[in-house]
C-alpha cells in the first residue's frame, strides 16, 4: 500500500494518476474540506478513458495536525509520498502555514518511523536552498542562508525539511526533492497555474526576474524513479529550464494566441503594488495579488541545476516548449 498526502494538489494529483497507472494499490489522505474533483480534473486531462483508475483511489479522511488520523492512514502503507503542505503568500495565513508545513511534516515522519514505513519521498522547494550571488547556479550543494529575506513559505518549507532529516536519524529512509517553480495541468486559480489565467486575461507589466521551472510530470517521474531506487537520504534538484519571466509570459501568451506583457515594472512601480495590495488585504482581508516577498522574488533572477538526478537514475526533463503547450492547450479546453 501506497499512502499520498495532498491528493487534491497538483503534485499529489499527478502522482495518484501514474501510480494507478502503474498498477500500484494507493492511499490518498484528504481533509473533510477537501475537493477531490480537483484530482478528477487532472485525472481527465489524460483522457476520459483513464477516469476508471480515479474511482480506484481509497480516500481516506484525516489531518496532518491530527496524529491519530496519520496513524490510522499508515496502516499497512510501506511507502509515503508527501505532497501536501499549505501555499500562502496572505500575511494573515503566516501562522497557520508554518504550523501545518512543519508540524504536520513532523507528525507524518514520527507516524512512519513508529510505523515502520520502508521508504518516504517528500515534496520540498527550492526556496529551501540558498539564493543566487553573482549569478551562480544553485545546486543541491546549496546551503539555506539566514536573515529576513526569506519568505513565510520558504521558511515554513526549510523547517518541515528539517523534520524529514532529523527522522532519517531516527531511522526514515527518505528522498527529498526539490522542484523550482512547477507547471502543468491543474487548478487554474491556485499556485503557479495562475499565471496561465493571468496571461490569457491580459497581463501588461512583466519584471526583470527569472527563475527555474520544471513538468508537474517530470517531478512525479522523479518521485517514483527515486523511492524505487537504492538512493536513501538524499536530495535532487528538479529543474527542466531556467527561464526569464518576460521569456516564460511570452512563450505562454503566443500558445495561448494573446498579446504578451509589453512594460517592464521595476521596482519603484513593483513596491507601490505590493504596498497597495498589503492595504486591501489589512482593510478587506482580501486575498493580496502580489506581496512583499513575491515583489522582491519578482526583480530576482535566480538559476538552478536539476542535472544530478540524471546521475543516479535514468530520466530526462520534458522540453519546457511541450510543457506549455501542453499546459495552455488544456487550459484553453477547460477554462471557464
Amino acid at each position: 500500500m501506497i499512502l499520498v498526502t495532498g491528493g487534491t494538489g497538483l503534485v499529489g494529483a499527478h502522482l495518484l494518476y501514474h501510480l494507478l497507472l502503474s498498477g500500484s494499490k494507493v492511499r490518498a489522505l484528504k481533509r473533510s474540506s477537501s475537493n477531490i474533483n480537483k484530482t478528477r480534473f487532472v485525472f481527465e486531462f489524460y483522457g476520459d478513458e483513464t477516469l476508471h483508475l480515479f474511482e480506484e483511489i481509497e480516500w481516506i479522511e484525516g489531518d496532518l495536525l491530527d496524529y491519530e488520523s496519520l496513524e490510522l492512514a499508515l496502516a499497512d502503507a510501506k511507502t509515503v509520498y508527501h505532497t501536501g503542505a499549505l501555499v500562502s503568500f496572505n500575511p494573515s495565513l503566516r501562522n497557520h502555514m508554518m504550523e501545518v508545513n512543519e508540524e504536520g511534516t513532523a507528525n507524518l515522519v514520527n507516524a512512519c518511523v513508529e510505523k515502520g514505513v520502508e521508504k518516504f519521498c517528500y515534496v520540498s522547494s527550492i526556496a529551501t536552498l540558498g539564493n543566487s550571488k553573482n549569478g551562480e547556479t544553485i545546486d543541491e550543494f546549496s546551503y539555506w542562508q539566514g536573515g529576513k529575506n526569506h519568505s513565510a513559505y520558504s521558511l515554513s518549507k526549510f523547517r518541515a525539511e528539517m523534520q524529514v532529516w532529523r527522522a532519517t536519524k531516527e531511522g526514515l529512509n527518505a528522498i527529498v526533492v526539490n522542484p523550482s517553480v512547477i507547471l502543468g495541468p491543474g487548478n487554474w486559480k491556485q499556485g503557479s497555474l495562475k499565471i496561465i489565467d493571468t496571461v490569457y486575461k491580459g497581463l501588461l507589466f512583466y519584471t526583470s526576474g527569472g527563475t527555474g521551472f520544471v513538468d508537474v510530470r517530470d517531478v512525479v517521474s522523479a518521485m517514483i524513479k527515486l523511492t524505487k531506487s537504492n538512493a536513501v537520504n538524499e536530495r535532487f534538484i528538479l529543474n527542466g529550464a531556467n527561464l526569464s519571466f518576460k521569456s516564460l509570459f511570452a512563450q505562454i501568451a503566443q500558445s495561448l494566441q494573446v498579446r504578451p506583457p509589453k512594460f517592464r515594472a521595476g521596482a519603484q512601480l513593483v513596491g507601490i503594488a505590493w504596498r497597495y495590495e498589503w492595504l486591501k488585504n489589512f482593510l478587506f482581508g482580501t486575498e493580496p495579488l502580489i506581496t512583499k516577498d513575491s515583489a522582491r522574488s519578482s526583480l530576482k533572477r535566480t538559476v538552478f541545476s536539476g542535472a544530478l538526478i540524471s546521475k543516479t537514475i535514468d530520466f530526462d526533463y520534458t522540453p519546457i516548449e511541450k510543457t506549455i503547450k501542453d499546459t495552455t492547450q488544456y487550459y484553453l479546453n477547460t477554462k471557464q
